[in-house]
């Protein structure tokens, strides 16, 4: 499944959402978490409101949540907490529950236009664009000059595949805050996939253009070394500078798509919601490749990227975040069958094994990594004959149910060939992870002091290269 083996944290396909402060003071707790209750019961409204609200603004999501659910046990009702909650909720795949909170929060102030921001956003995840589309409408008619609102109806444009009105949404988003990087990064992103008429516009246009012409060019059956891949990442930067950028996503996957929609949002809802995996997941297969370190990583996206595969299969290169899932750099290709996964196999062992390291060798997996931990029985693989885990026919009623609600799934559209300040910003994130964890060939890359996204404060995961 394409969409799901890192889902970015919750903040995935450009939406941004706002979360509320509020003007009291905050004072601090100084409790240790194993006396929270009784720290609670210390705390007044205001006091608990305040907390919860700088919990979550400091990425500590945990903690957030437990101040926001407790507000609510008391009886406390707050159109702003509904709506803070209900994020963490989507974040957590909860999406039913975290669109009751919203649409909660909207029933109590009708005039909540950031909450409708919000509410968009939960639906586009839920499957809802047109729903999503009307949020953000609502949302526009509360504030004409609302440059959030255009710039997430602009997003879901893009899910819909409708790209023309996406940019006229985006573009209005940028006139009204230039210096909004989440308008910037949607708009960033919107060019991973479209290619405006006029390249000079804005400057985000003229900028995208400079990185399509950073040469990713390989040559055949010869070793890419360190300091040619690190070159990329250095072209890049130079280009950065240039513009004095000061520009950063919370993205870690740099994918190269086809116009094959694999539905992944679909199957992952239905596996998130009811503990099943959907039939179709059970003939997606993919090859991973695994490589010991963020200069291996660029060089395999340079691989990727050159790959010329007969259903120009979509693939990607990601750092894995995930602390149930092991690894730290990895590319995967998606396949429609186990026949087709072996031949691409074959095919990547010889290119990776002439272009990166003569040991490396990539492994065939079934779907999605989150489906054997809940069903360790799908991660068998057979070559040949019946697969040791198949499709419960029972399930299939659950899904009918889930697709009788006729959902708006996001349409699959081309990647645009080349690098672009989209790969750029999310390479950086990779050095930012690289620091991270402790992979020390990311000194030849950079002396740069990258924090990365506010999620990385958090990640637990310590670097422990397979080869020694």
């Amino acid at each position: 499944m394409e969409g799901t083996d890192n889902k970015e944290k919750g903040k995935k396909k450009g939406n941004e959402v706002k979360i509320f402060s509020v003007p009291f003071d905050i004072e601090p707790i100084q409790e240790n978490n194993t006396l929270l209750t009784f720290s609670f019961t210390k705390l007044k409204k205001e006091q608990l409101f305040n907390q919860a609200i700088e919990f979550h603004s400091e990425g500590n999501i945990s903690e957030a949540r437990k101040y926001y659910q407790y507000f609510l046990d008391q009886g406390f009702s707050d159109p702003i907490v509904f709506s803070n909650y209900g994020l963490i909720l989507r974040d957590m795949g909860k999406l039913n529950e975290a669109e009751k909170l919203l649409c909660k929060a909207v029933e109590l102030k009708p005039d909540f236009a950031d909450a409708y921001v919000n509410l968009g956003c939960i639906l586009k995840d839920n499957g809802k664009l047109k729903e999503a589309e009307a949020s953000f409408h609502k949302a526009i008619i509360l504030k004409p000059n609302f440059a959030d609102a255009y710039s997430n109806l602009g997003s879901v444009f893009k899910d819909m595949g409708k790209l023309k009105e996406a940019e006229i949404s985006l573009i209005r988003a940028y006139e009204l805050e230039s210096e909004n990087k989440n308008v910037s990064n949607n708009l960033i992103s919107l060019l991973t996939l479209y290619k405006p008429k006029n390249s000079h516009s804005y400057p985000f246009y003229l900028i995208n253009e400079e990185f399509r012409r950073i040469n990713l060019a390989i040559k055949k059956n010869n070793l890419i070394t360190d300091n040619e891949a690190i070159q990329i990442y250095k072209n890049g930067y130079e280009i950065y500078k240039k513009y004095n950028l000061n520009i950063e996503n919370n993205l870690s996957q740099i994918y190269k798509r086809n116009e094959i929609n694999l539905n992944c949002d679909r199957h992952m809802l239905i596996f998130n919601q009811h503990k099943i995996i959907p039939e179709f997941c059970f003939s997606c297969y993919k090859v991973q490749v695994e490589v010991d370190s963020v200069i291996e990583l660029i060089k395999l996206f340079l691989v990727f990227n050159k790959l010329n595969l007969k259903n120009k299969n979509t693939r990607k290169c990601m750092i894995e975040l995930r602390n149930n899932i092991s690894g730290f750099y990895k590319g995967l290709i998606y396949c429609l069958s186990l026949n087709d996964a072996l031949a691409i196999s074959e095919k990547v062992n010889i290119e990776i094994q002439s272009n990166i390291r003569n040991d490396l060798i990539s492994k065939i997996k079934r779907g999605c990594s989150e489906f054997p931990l809940e069903f360790p029985l799908y991660k068998e693989i057979r070559k040949s004959g019946d697969q040791p885990m198949k499709y419960d026919q029972n399930w299939k009623r659950i899904e009918e149910e889930v697709d009788k609600q006729k959902r708006d799934w996001t349409t699959s559209k081309k990647t645009v060939e080349g690098f672009n300040l989209n790969d750029f910003l999310i390479m950086r994130n990779w050095i930012a992870y690289a620091i991270k964890i402790g992979d020390e060939s990311v000194i030849q890359v950079t002396k740069e002091q990258i924090k990365g996204p506010i999620e990385f404060n958090y990640l637990n995961r310590k670097f422990s290269p397979k080869r020694i």
